[in-house]
């Protein structure tokens, strides 16, 4: 019974419908262009977000993640065994090691970044690929160069694969005055090229690192590998909910996403405004049509309609008004969005830099079915909104009266 009344109530909306069809166009075109404004503005997002993160997937190792200690209500989260345990166990991590950080120099005054990590980790951790050699021995005073402190070795000191480097760690005697104190590292493997910081990096082994540092056994950091790009801000919240520090390529998504959230904020404001009118435009073409039909509705309710049946007839017709407006607003979305593509990227490109050079060759906008059902959801719900008033107030009339005086 509850569904025949509702198609009765269809049947009678697209009937008025249908006997003003120029005036229902362009209200709906109203609420369409909102539409088209919301789903083009969202598919930009969209799509520049899905591209920055093939760039950096493409460029960087977006998957591992370096956990540091932070300060939180004055006191610092240090890097402690149970830390490590801890992030070990967020889901989706698949391998964590905790490193060493020092900074040394060559006898020739080269500065060298040092990370002492675990050897065991190295491979997990890192998923390093060798240029030259290998991984160093546990317990060895051995070295991995990264590709790019490799070369500047080679070019300026002469050293290869083989040689043993020497090294300076600078301490202080009793004075207060300093003292270099010269180790040698033998030089076991060179990383191919990584185009992250690892490519400046000298890798040692970590108890070998704390043993030099004067046998301190506390961490400076927790490299930490993912197991999908898709879940790192999900590891990222959970290093972030253990008082720690994230850092790894996925900032550059953050920055991206900053940005992003600037031009959409923008964009989004003339979308409301857009929506806004369209909404008015709604209330002003149902006010009207109540008024013209003042005695039509009287009768109806005269023979035996509720006002909740003048509600829902209303209320149908801001229906079909909602349903054209989300499907031309669609329909516009998908040409505005292929205009941002075509004439914005360009100036978009140019912001974004060098390391999202690869957008000039890519769509920068994305249009997905989601996107293309909110756009129908919110011209829907805007509408029947809209409709609210005019419904309670056709609702709401004196039958005698409103045959009396309506037109």
């Amino acid at each position: 019974m509850i569904v025949g009344r509702l198609i009765d109530y269809l049947m009678a909306a697209a009937h008025q419908v249908a006997r003003k069809r120029m005036r229902v166009f362009l209200t709906a075109l109203g609420i369409a262009i909102g539409v088209a404004a919301v789903v083009g503005t969202v598919s930009l997002g969209e799509g520049i977000r899905y591209q920055a993160v093939e760039a950096i997937k493409e460029q960087s190792d977006l998957t591992l993640i370096e956990a540091t200690a932070d300060i939180r209500g004055g006191a610092i989260q240090f890097i402690t065994p149970a830390k490590i345990g801890e992030l070990g166990a967020i889901p989706h991590v698949e391998a964590s090691s905790a490193v060493v950080r020092e900074a040394y120099a060559t006898k020739r005054q080269t500065y060298l970044e040092v990370v002492g990590i675990d050897p065991a980790g190295i491979e997990g951790v890192l998923q390093p690929k060798f240029l030259r050699g290998g991984l160093l021995a546990p317990g060895s005073r051995q070295a991995v160069l990264g590709h790019d402190v490799a070369e500047t070795l080679q070019r300026y000191e002469g050293v290869r694969l083989g040689d043993t480097v020497p090294i300076l760690i600078r301490r202080y005697d009793e004075d207060g005055m300093p003292v270099d104190e010269e180790v040698g590292f033998t030089l076991v493997g060179v990383l191919q090229e990584r185009d992250d910081a690892f490519d400046q990096v000298m890798l040692i082994d970590r108890g070998v690192a704390q043993e030099l540092r004067g046998g301190e056994a506390a961490f400076d950091g927790v490299l930490i590998r993912v197991d999908h790009p898709d879940a790192v801000f999900g590891v990222v919240d959970g290093i972030k909910g253990l008082g720690l520090t994230a850092r790894g390529a996925f900032q550059q998504i953050e920055s991206v996403n900053r940005l992003m959230d600037v031009v959409v904020l923008i964009l989004a404001f003339f979308a409301g405004v857009a929506l806004i009118v369209g909404a008015l435009m709604i209330v002003n073409t149902m006010v009207t049509s109540v008024f013209e039909r003042t005695r039509e509705i009287g009768i109806t309710m005269a023979i035996g309609a509720s006002p909740a049946d003048v509600v829902y007839l209303v209320l149908a017709e801001c229906l079909y008004i909602g349903l054209i407006g989300g499907v031309i607003g669609d329909l516009l979305g998908v040409a505005f969005s292929g205009a941002i593509n075509t004439f914005g990227k360009p100036f978009i490109v140019a912001q974004l830099g060098d390391t999202f050079s690869t957008f000039a060759d890519a769509e920068i906008t994305l249009i997905t079915p989601g996107l293309l059902v909110l756009g129908m959801a919110i011209a829907i719900a805007l509408s029947l909104v809209s409709g609210l008033y005019p419904a309670l107030k056709a609702s709401h009339l004196n039958p005698v009266t409103a045959i009396r005086t309506g037109v």
